[in-house]
């Protein structure tokens, strides 16, 4: 099979049977394809798309769990792409988050994929993009989960990719703003001070309030209990209902298509850099085209 032809026909696949396994074959066309020589068709409907940054050691892929079962007990199913760092053998993921979100891989509507990221940097895969909206496509799937590998400053990455922003973080971390670099907090909607339990935790809390004013709402939670992952999740719909309700999505979407065409000339001016060679220039052009298309196709929606 071709990325280029058969990731439709394996989601129509999926569509028709339910089973994981085509699902899971499209993802794996699009990771191991040049990011220009695959087309993923348009998503029938909206897909709450939600990124999860943060240092390491913050509780993230605890707190993804968590989310999954809020959203599950819902109804509301869930795609989960967590990367994580490349085995230095392999190359593949290391599967850490994986490991972690074991017991959420048994409700129903809950499909976790974990990415390697292959030395892409700003925290990203090289392929979350397209796989992202490989999950968007199939139709299946209410939200997306995209939890990083926590790499510092280089998480603004997620914001060219991601509906709604959080950043976690916990109490001890010294000067709580500074521990978030400034470029991951200005693309945030959402902190979340997970740990919550710890001392200090109101402190924590309290000092981004006053850092970063009332516009940005820091929730606190406890996500080993499960505290505060029914509210967050509660503040997640309301946010999507709204970027929905006042068109907001509509522009958020268009962006991030104008962003995805930009990010994947630049891929593509790297490869004939390495290479030498300009294969590919028109797989390039049909690429960048179809983005386009689809950011004004959002518009007349």
């Amino acid at each position: 099979m071709s990325a280029a032809s058969d990731v439709g026909l394996l989601l129509a696949e999926f569509r028709e049977t339910g089973r994981w396994r085509s699902l899971a074959r499209a993802i794996s066309l699009v990771e191991n394809a040049q990011p220009w020589d695959v087309e993923i068709p348009a998503a029938p409907k909206p897909v709450h798309c939600i990124g999860v940054t943060g240092p390491p050691g913050t509780g993230k892929s605890t707190l993804v769990g968590r989310l999954i079962e809020s959203y599950a007990e819902t109804g509301k199913r869930v795609g989960v792409l967590a990367v994580d760092p490349s085995s230095p053998i392999s190359g593949g993921a290391v599967l850490g988050d994986r490991v972690r979100m074991e017991q959420q891989l048994g409700h129903e509507g809950v499909y976790v994929r974990s990415l390697a990221s292959r030395g892409a940097t700003g925290a990203l895969a090289g392929a979350t993009r397209n796989v992202a909206r490989v999950l968007e496509s199939s139709g299946f799937f209410d939200v997306i989960l995209i939890e990083t590998v926590g790499a510092g400053q280089t998480e603004i990455a997620i914001a060219s990719l991601a509906d709604t922003v959080l950043v976690v973080t916990v109490p001890g971390l010294g000067d709580a703003v500074q521990a978030i670099k400034a470029g991951v907090l200005e693309v945030a909607e959402y902190v979340v001070v997970n740990m919550a339990d710890r001392p200090g935790a109101a402190e924590t809390a309290r000092h981004f309030r006053l850092a970063l004013g009332k516009e940005m709402p820091v929730l606190l939670t406890v996500a080993t209990e499960g505290t505060g992952v029914p509210e967050l999740r509660a503040r997640l719909d309301e946010r999507f209902a709204q970027l929905q309700a006042d068109g907001t999505l509509t522009v958020l979407r268009q962006e991030r298509a104008r962003s995805e065409a930009a990010l994947l000339a630049q891929a593509w001016i790297e490869s004939c850099a390495s290479n030498g060679a300009a294969d590919g220039a028109g797989s390039v052009r049909d690429a960048v085209g179809r983005i386009l298309e689809e950011a004004a196709a959002a518009w007349r929606r």
